[in-house]
């Protein structure tokens, strides 16, 4: 196990040199290509990856609603059970297409707004974010028998998660956990690294979005003195 933990941290080591090397290497095509350009580029990327997503979690969540149906009018007892993974699996499934297309909806609005640059697609993308969004609320609601409003709060989603049987609770809690965990030891410290390099090679030091990254950062830690005071008074 140390062997496993001193080669990750190696090779966290060697990809900050790799990556350091190739910031300087490109430093010299900044003035090569345009911010124009690069916004163009990823607009495309996010507008396509919205769209893939929005047929991603419109069929997922089709496919649950049919699991659904079929395990409340199935007598058979495996069948029914087949029924019954496939329904929330599904769910799941079309919950994070639908997450994934807010994002793209996010991006393509935020990076609309500064430069006055208009765009159908952040248009298009909220209009679908509305609907598959509805869509999918509604079929959450529906399975898991809880109506969750539109801006959940913590206190409806610690309710929600009640809806959730022991053991899906308990792969709830500890997926929650390992994903905290990379999050703050793993990709938070990447990402690091990753603005150093875009500092090289823009010149310039990436202020906000380092600003940003310890907020995040500083609050994923502190937010465990929440958990430390209520259950170890």
């Amino acid at each position: 196990m140390k062997k496993k933990h001193l080669l990750i941290l190696l090779g966290s080591v060697l990809l900050g040199v790799l990556l350091g090397m190739i910031g300087t290497g490109f430093a010299s095509l900044r003035s090569e290509i345009s911010k124009d350009q690069v916004l163009f580029v990823l607009d495309a990327f996010f507008f396509w990856f919205g769209i893939i997503s929005t047929i991603l979690a419109l069929y997922f969540t089709r496919m649950s609603r049919k699991a659904y149906n079929n395990y409340q009018r199935e007598e058979d007892d495996e069948q029914s059970e087949q029924d019954y993974i496939r329904m929330y699996r599904f769910l799941d499934y079309g919950t994070v297409a639908n997450s994934t297309l807010l994002i793209s909806m996010l991006f393509s609005l935020v990076t609309m707004f500064p430069g006055f640059r208009l765009s159908l697609s952040p248009f298009l993308l909220a209009i679908l974010v509305i609907f598959v969004g509805s869509y999918c609320l509604n079929t959450t609601s529906l399975i898991r028998n809880y109506k969750l409003s539109i801006m959940a709060t913590p206190k409806e989603m610690l309710e929600f998660l009640d809806t959730y049987d022991e053991g899906e609770k308990q792969a709830e809690m500890e997926n929650t956990y390992l994903t905290l965990f990379r999050l703050n030891q793993i990709l938070l410290p990447e990402l690091y690294i990753l603005l150093l390099v875009l500092s090289i090679i823009l010149q310039e030091i990436q202020l906000v979005a380092l600003v940003l990254l310890i907020v995040i950062h500083l609050y994923i830690n502190f937010a465990q003195l929440r958990k430390t005071k209520r259950y170890f008074k």
